[in-house]
């Protein structure tokens, strides 16, 4: 139970670490087939990827509880907060209508895992999963939601090297690509800095074969990998992507939120 409720009477096989699916591109991302993930990177950049309008259609699919439902479009909220600009949304999560050409699907599966962006003119179910109830924390859930958006993982950036070490020796055999970075002529930083506090950023013991550090940052007295709240720079970048107007980011305080709260 997670505070009082129920556990899902779902039969999916549960995950330890529910980002870190061995199927998945560096764990929890999905692409259409004409999509080679290796030539993209941070953000992607484009009207193939950036949703229309800033608006993100979407449907819940059966299989959540009522409370469960109102906690995952309760996150969409509070990131649609996160990201407006004196009260004036930048993007925004609907429910699908019949006319939408696209749309996400957010589903109770196997882990915790997105499509990333539009992809305007592909053919496909554009898959958001999330497995109760390990991926039932808002901020988890706004992680997958930005990979909607458009957006990688924090280590990819092309200057990585300048801010963390990869101990290849401690990533389970056979993931070492999920550590990937990623050129600076197809990567978009969107101008912004290294953000170690990003919720995009992988913890330091992703992937691990042996419980040690698979990423160390090079910087001291810093936490990788939280899963609490967007960072001041994750929400720039979201501003950024989709063209809003920046007038400085006020953040709430940072908590941990789970279902029931």
């Amino acid at each position: 139970q997670i505070n009082g409720f129920p556990a899902s009477e779902d039969t999916q096989p549960k995950q330890n670490k529910p980002e870190e699916n061995p199927d998945l591109f560096e764990g929890d991302m999905l692409f259409p087939p004409s999509m080679n993930p290796i030539d993209r990177g941070v953000a992607l950049r484009g009207d193939e990827v950036v949703w229309t309008d800033g608006i993100i259609p979407y449907e819940i699919a059966s299989g959540y509880a009522s409370a469960q439902e109102k906690f995952i479009i309760a996150s969409m909220e509070k990131l649609e907060r996160l990201i407006a600009i004196n009260n004036v949304q930048c993007i925004r999560f609907r429910p699908r209508i019949s006319s939408d050409p696209y749309y996400i699907t957010i589903v109770n599966g196997f882990g915790c895992s997105s499509h990333v962006g539009q992809n305007t003119g592909v053919d496909m179910i554009r898959r958001v999963t999330l497995q109760y109830p390990g991926c039932f924390l808002e901020a988890i859930i706004m992680h997958e939601l930005l990979h909607t958006l458009g957006f990688f993982h924090e280590q990819s950036r092309p200057d990585r090297d300048d801010y963390i070490k990869v101990n290849y020796e401690n990533i389970i055999p056979g993931r070492e690509h999920n550590f990937e970075k990623y050129n600076n002529t197809v990567v978009d930083m969107l101008n912004t800095s290294y953000d170690y506090e990003s919720v995009m950023h992988y913890p330091s013991n992703a992937f691990s074969v042996n419980n040690h550090s698979t990423i160390e940052p090079l910087q001291p007295n810093v936490t990788i990998g939280q899963r609490f709240n967007l960072s001041s720079i994750d929400i720039l970048e979201v501003r950024i992507l989709y063209n809003c107007l920046d007038t400085g980011v006020t953040l709430p305080p940072t908590t941990t939120t789970t279902t029931g709260n």
